[in-house]
């Protein structure tokens, strides 16, 4: 998929009608940044992280404001694993990492309980609509 920091896209989960916006990030800068320092982030939205090679990933939620779901993707857009509720950290020193437990290309960060209220699944495949 290509992108930079800052591109959008809707994303179509699976045969559904459901729809999922995402702002992407891809520059090693965004990555690391990512949702740091928002104050919140609406329903229906996310942040796609595009990372330049296929492997484990881990992220943490050092200077976050409200608790994310992560659902992880592979390189087909296929959901591999999703993370739950992960919580804000109180500080740097005491803020644990979340990994995907699995290779991925791609990962959505979005508000807590939208993986479940969205419907991600194991297996489900997204695809790009729009731009």
């Amino acid at each position: 998929m290509p992108a930079k920091d800052g591109d959008t896209y809707t994303l179509l989960l699976g045969d559904s009608q459901k729809t999922f916006d995402v702002e992407c990030v891809t520059s090693p800068a965004a990555i690391t940044r990512g949702l740091s320092g928002r104050k919140s982030l609406a329903s229906g939205t996310g942040m796609l992280f595009i990372f330049p090679d296929i492997r484990q990933r881990t992220m943490w939620m050092p200077e976050m404001n409200f608790p994310l779901d992560v659902v992880w993707l592979d390189e087909h857009l296929s959901v591999v694993h999703i993370t739950y509720g992960m919580p804000p950290c109180p500080n740097r020193q005491m803020c644990p990492s979340h990994s995907s437990f699995y290779s991925v290309k791609y990962a959505i960060e979005m508000p807590q309980g939208d993986a479940t209220l969205y419907g991600f699944s194991l297996g489900l495949g997204l695809s790009v609509l729009a731009a």
